[in-house]
């Protein structure tokens, strides 16, 4: 028998399922309210007995993935509601397990950021409070009662109580007199029904004990001896999963045919249609920013995406990814949300318990996955969003310094066991050595972990009052791209029926993976263009060792290696490439309240105008004030003909800030 109550659903035909629940944003905060009439499934699986009102106790919610398992703990709390006529609530709850919680949310990212985005469109409503609000009520679960508790004197509300309920349609707002019940919260707002994401509970041989299983947008995580439901118009099938199904067997995790390599001359139009895939999703973004994002993560595999909040700095992260055909749902795509509190690298690496058993962080559960054998030949992308929230240096500092460590292994080691690299991979040295285990079983699992060539690491940061800025050791390790020029009329647009539909890109991870290590690697082939780049940075250094800002090796091979790369496969120009890595590696070096800084900065600006452009300004009236460089029409035309454009205007906004505030700096404020 079929059994539903809103985003809960069960069917007694599959074997073990206690119940299905569709995520929502309840399940990234405490944990999720069981309705009344799934009470008695969970008691059959909890030994025939639920904890009395007013009373909790322990359970585990176990996860297998790969063959390894999982054990997350959590409680079964009975409340009892403090509304007129309110019985009880049965919650599982799990308020300071961050570890189940980050699991969760990197493996429902897609529902996480739709439930993100429509709390940020709620609260910004005309006369919206800053908090949500329940029909004007507190935000929570007293808030949320008591609206369930006014809606039930109200007709439509019977309904409810008798087991069915009114929730907002998929992918909308809720109405102002929707009714609401305890499990159907503001933040349990529910997406579209083609977005919609599942967790599955089944019942183990021991009594509060549940096993978990994830379905992810688009995906299915069918194990052999279960079932899976199709669903046909109104009857609901049971079926095994068919000989060969990518969900079932043995061979459910293996690697499958190898994604094609896409030669130098097709790069242009990948790229193209990765864009194309990105603006059909209802994303416009500048032109050419879709290349210079590539041109970055395949120059250096961290990338951080600057700029004013609701500017699409993850969804141009995930949606990139999904493009390369890296999603969250076959575990390529991983989004981790940075929060304030972390001071050390414990939330994001892993960290031993008192007894020894060592709790693998986020970051380190996605190298694992990435470093499997059949991963070898796919990209892996992890998104630390709000990046800056907590300082980069504490938390982040292991993972940087490793990234330095990088090496092309040569020779096939005899040696090593199944997990090491082939010859002639890109490896680092190990972020988890085994000696820091003391479990064999952890050891096996996580020992001499590296971060593999196969992964690429984004930051979202917002540069604002609540947030740290970036030293100079992690703006050199990472290729910047800000996003502050906001055309709010870039709309979305329909597809014309004659334009076909853009598909996810099939290619190996070599699309984005460097050839180059050293620049002595490119030298033979590209010697010309390195010295010319070399030639100009020498210039631009001389200026910056004024303030005492100038660059090392690192930069300038970053950026002779993200020219070469840009006409090796024809994305732009010479000066529109050259002009890109001024904004990400030069620009936002430069901050400060001295007459130097000034000086610099005009110096800099007639760099990038050109001699031509340059002529329009007498650059010694400039060091008095520099009014006439951003100001006025002549300002407009000599910026607009710049021999790079973007970081002329960049520049005259920061000479701007230093006219108006006496101080200035690369970011907004």
């Amino acid at each position: 028998m079929i059994k539903q109550n809103g985003s809960w659903w069960t069917d007694d035909r599959i074997p073990g399922l206690i119940a299905r629940k569709q995520v929502d944003g309840f399940l990234f905060g405490h944990g999720f309210e069981i309705p009344p009439d799934f009470h008695t499934d969970f008691a059959e699986a909890s030994g025939g007995a639920l904890p009395n009102v007013g009373e909790s106790r322990p359970i585990r919610l176990l996860h297998e993935n790969g063959g390894e398992y999982a054990t997350y703990e959590a409680r079964l709390e009975h409340w009892r509601l403090a509304v007129p006529g309110g019985t009880s609530s049965l919650e599982v709850r799990y308020d300071s397990n961050k570890e189940l919680k980050q699991f969760l949310l990197s493996a429902f990212s897609s529902t996480y950021l739709e439930v993100e985005e429509w709390a940020t469109r709620l609260s910004s409503r005309p006369g919206s409070p800053d908090d949500l609000r329940v029909h004007g009520r507190e935000y929570g679960p007293a808030g949320v009662y008591a609206a369930a508790a006014e809606a039930r004197g109200a007709g439509p509300a019977r309904e409810a109580a008798s087991g069915s309920r009114r929730i907002p349609p998929r992918g909308e707002a809720a109405a102002k007199g929707a009714v609401r019940s305890p499990f159907d919260t503001p933040d349990a707002y529910l997406p579209r029904e083609d977005r919609a994401e599942y967790l599955y509970l089944y019942r183990t041989d021991t009594p509060f004990t549940y096993r978990l299983e994830l379905r992810p947008l688009g995906g299915r995580e069918t194990r052999p001896a279960h079932f899976f439901v199709a669903e046909t118009g109104g009857e609901y099938l049971l079926a095994p999963p068919a000989a060969g199904d990518p969900g079932s067997g043995e061979d459910a995790g293996s690697a499958g045919p190898a994604p094609p390599t896409i030669p130098d001359h097709e790069v242009r139009a990948a790229i193209a249609g990765a864009a194309d895939y990105i603006r059909q999703r209802g994303f416009s973004f500048p032109d050419g920013l879709v290349q210079h994002y590539y041109l970055s993560l395949k120059t250096r595999p961290f990338v951080i995406l600057a700029g004013i909040s609701g500017t699409g700095k993850t969804q141009l992260a995930r949606l990139f990814a999904e493009a390369l055909g890296a999603t969250a749902e076959n575990g390529q795509f991983t989004l981790i949300p940075v929060r304030p509190d972390w001071n050390d690298p414990a939330d994001l690496i892993g960290y031993k318990d008192l007894s020894g058993v060592f709790k693998p962080g986020p970051l380190t559960l996605a190298l694992k996955e990435a470093s499997r054998p059949r991963s070898a030949d796919k990209p892996y992308f992890i998104v630390l969003d709000e990046m800056n929230l907590a300082r980069v240096e504490h938390y982040f500092s292991d993972v940087l310094s490793l990234m330095e460590t990088r090496r092309r292994t040569l020779l096939p080691d005899t040696h090593a066991d199944a997990s090491s690299p082939p010859a002639g991979e890109i490896v680092t040295q190990p972020l988890l050595p085994e000696s820091m285990f003391e479990r064999e079983a952890d050891r096996a699992a996580y020992g001499n972990l590296r971060i593999p060539g196969n992964v690429y690491v984004i930051g979202t940061v917002n540069m604002d009052e609540t947030t740290y800025p970036f030293s100079k050791k992690v703006l050199d390790r990472a290729g910047t791209i800000e996003f502050n020029q906001i055309d709010l009329m870039q709309l979305p647009q329909l597809r014309a029926e004659a334009q076909e539909e853009a598909r996810p890109l099939l290619a190996d991870r070599h699309l984005l993976g460097g050839d180059y290590l050293q620049l002595v690697d490119a030298m033979e082939e590209y010697g010309q263009l390195i010295r010319r780049t070399a030639e100009e940075l020498a210039q631009i250094n001389g200026m910056l060792e004024e303030i005492q800002a100038h660059v090392g090796f690192r930069v300038r091979d970053s950026v002779c290696f993200y020219l070469i790369y840009n006409e090796r496969f024809g994305l732009m120009t010479r000066a529109e490439a050259f002009d890109g890595q001024l904004m990400q590696k030069i620009l936002p070096r430069i901050q400060g309240s001295r007459h130097s800084v000034q000086k610099v900065l005009l110096d800099l600006l007639r760099h990038a105008l050109g001699s031509e452009a340059s002529k329009a300004f007498d650059w010694r009236e400039l060091e008095d004030s520099a009014e006439d460089v951003y100001a006025g029409r002549r300002s407009r035309e000599s910026l607009a003909a710049a021999r790079y454009p973007q970081s002329a205007r960049k520049l005259s906004y920061m000479l701007r800030r230093m006219d108006e505030d006496g101080f200035t700096s690369y970011w907004l404020s």
